[in-house]
């Protein structure tokens, strides 16, 4: 639509003239939206209000005492999850129209401060020794609810990452950096068969028209743990298998990409195909012909830049 499209639309009286006021003021520019500006501003607020109150804790933990943190954090907790129960609008299938404009943020909040009430029983007193996984459990199992309930992704997320962690399988730069993906052995198959699972569990949910939006946000972890999986596994084991699934889930990455119309998840599958094209490569091929190197990293970086440049615009058209 360009300037002058709601001129011609009058002129051609597809469009009233109350619409023309309406319509024109936005397409000319004369009206921004600062819907995602603000959006971005109250989810910051939310993240630098919990970091603030766990560094005015520890700053002044011997002032204040750990019983009257804990009490003060669980009373804004408490107050939050009262909030939204107080103004749900209902449970729903679809999406849910939040009752105010900053509801999600005070969930989002009450969420968190359950996470720091947790870390802080754990780190102090170690509350949660013997049953640390099942705590882990609970709160994945509490999340989902909450998601599901409110109609909250970023709580989904939370609740995804929660359940992962029960299972052992976390990523962090730290484990990058040292080359460890994951803290056991053998728990890349783990992370495998997460994804897989959780993957199957999200398309029947989606097949069931229940909380159909959520379905990008699951695949988003899956995709991501599997390649990650797949990956770390090609290192450490059988690497011609791990190989073989790495394809595997580029091609369901691919067909994902065209159906989802995603271009996150097309650039996943890009670049575990290019890891474990590469690495085959390297244990056939260019272990007797080390010159071929050099024309590889040319090739592949172009076909970086055409595959960035090709396929991002053809996403932006669709």
């Amino acid at each position: 639509m360009t300037r002058s499209t709601p001129s011609e639309l009058l002129e051609k009286g597809f469009i009233t003239q109350e619409q023309f006021q309406k319509i024109e003021p936005v397409v000319s520019g004369k009206i921004v939206s600062v819907f995602y500006e603000l959006r971005t501003i109250l989810y910051l607020s939310v993240m630098l209000f919990t970091t603030g109150a766990g560094i005015l804790i520890y700053q002044n933990i011997g002032s204040i005492g750990h019983i009257i943190s804990i009490v003060a954090l669980t009373i804004f907790m408490l107050a939050c999850f009262w909030y939204v129960f107080k103004y749900e609008a209902g449970y729903s299938h679809g999406p849910i129209q939040s009752p105010t404009s900053y509801y999600d943020y005070v969930l989002l909040l009450g969420c968190l401060l359950f996470i720091s009430i947790q870390g802080y029983l754990q780190f102090q007193y170690g509350a949660l020794n013997d049953n640390l996984g099942w705590s882990t459990l609970i709160t994945a199992i509490l999340f989902f609810y909450l998601a599901y309930r409110f109609d909250h992704v970023g709580i989904l997320s939370l609740a995804i990452t929660a359940l992962a962690s029960f299972w052992s399988i976390s990523v962090s730069p730290q484990k990058w950096y040292s080359g460890e993906f994951f803290s056991g052995s053998n728990l890349y198959n783990t992370a495998i068969i997460f994804s897989i699972v959780v993957g199957g569990i999200a398309f029947f949910l989606d097949k069931r028209e229940i909380k159909k939006h959520f379905t990008f946000t699951y695949l988003n972890f899956c995709i991501l743990i599997f390649f990650v999986g797949a990956v770390a596994g090609m290192f450490y084991q059988n690497w011609f298998m791990y190989v073989s699934l790495i394809y595997g889930g580029c091609a369901f990455a691919f067909y994902m990409a065209r159906w989802r119309r995603s271009f996150l998840f097309l650039l996943y599958a890009f670049l575990a195909g290019y890891i474990a094209t590469t690495y085959l490569l390297a244990r056939t091929i260019f272990e007797h012909e080390p010159v071929l190197w050099f024309y590889y990293s040319l090739l592949s970086c172009g076909g970086f830049v055409y595959f960035t440049i090709r396929y991002k615009t053809f996403f932006k058209q669709s």
